[in-house]
């Protein structure tokens, strides 16, 4: 990671990725805005923030006795409180297994294809001649991937939940009305990573370069704005569609000013603040309208 943060709230909130588990709740309370019961669904947004912190903390302590520990900003913050996250990863992630676990039965069918999606992702298998195979080197996949995997967490499950009978078609509908907001942002972070990224996972950047892939995820974030809007409108949340466009328009000033050389403040905070913003947009329309 390149730059320097120096501020200690920013440290955490980027390091300890505080501020990725904070958006992934406020996707999904905003999910469970439009739900009729959104009790579980709350729940689940606290389970989910938990966990993410969790999960990242586990897979960045696992990597704070490897070789690369120190020459990441991040590693060196997680092995200078390695003490203190140990504490707080095991507690967070005892506490969302206890949240979680009365909700096992609802969402146990839509959590097993996602971890398992990432576990064949994330894993670098290779074969007999020592050439890279499987899901890593599919092209464009990663983006994809993680638009999936977050329109699963943040909008399937909740519906799911709902008191409400939602059929299998209409969970999935709304769930792809997510998928191209997060496939922009997941496109921006592949512009950060470009630098350092395998050549061979042939992401949007490495195929289209910085300025194509912008293109591409300013096309994206058009296509879930609208898709909003028409949804929100279909609602009769005139205001929050109004609204909603702020936060659509903060997306793409940070997506035409993007480059790898970013400092980490700009993607760590204000590239995942979108996936805050957006849903506190929709939010104030709606208690004003």
């Amino acid at each position: 990671m390149k730059g320097e943060v120096r501020h200690p709230v920013l440290r955490w909130l980027i390091f300890g990725h505080l501020w990725v588990a904070i958006a992934v709740a406020a996707q999904i309370l905003w999910t469970a805005l439009f739900l009729h019961e959104g009790g579980m669904a709350r729940r689940y947004a606290l389970a989910a923030f938990l966990g993410a912190f969790a999960a990242y903390g586990v897979t960045r302590l696992a990597r704070t006795s490897g070789p690369e520990a120190m020459e990441y900003e991040n590693l060196k913050w997680y092995q200078a409180n390695k003490w203190t996250m140990f504490v707080l990863v095991g507690m967070a992630g005892a506490a969302a297994f206890v949240l979680m676990w009365p909700l096992w039965p609802i969402m146990w069918r839509m959590m097993i294809p996602a971890v398992v999606l990432t576990f064949f992702y994330v894993t670098p298998f290779t074969s007999s001649n020592g050439r890279g195979i499987g899901l890593r080197t599919v092209p464009f996949l990663k983006a994809v991937l993680i638009a999936v995997i977050w329109a699963i967490v943040a909008v399937a499950i909740p519906l799911r939940m709902d008191t409400e009978h939602h059929s299998l078609s209409t969970i999935i509908a709304l769930s792809c009305m997510r998928v191209p907001l997060i496939l922009a942002l997941a496109i921006l972070f592949d512009i950060r990573d470009q630098p350092s990224d395998d050549p061979a996972l042939r992401t949007v950047p490495i195929v289209f370069g910085t300025n194509g892939a912008k293109a591409i995820a300013l096309f994206f974030l058009l296509c879930s704005a609208a898709f909003e809007v028409l949804f929100l409108r279909g609602l009769g949340y005139i205001t929050a569609s109004w609204t909603i466009l702020a936060g659509y328009a903060f997306g793409a000033i940070l997506t035409m000013r993007a480059k790898p050389q970013r400092d980490p403040v700009y993607y760590g905070i204000l590239v995942d603040g979108v996936m805050i913003a957006i849903p506190l947009c929709v939010w104030v329309g709606v208690i004003v309208g």
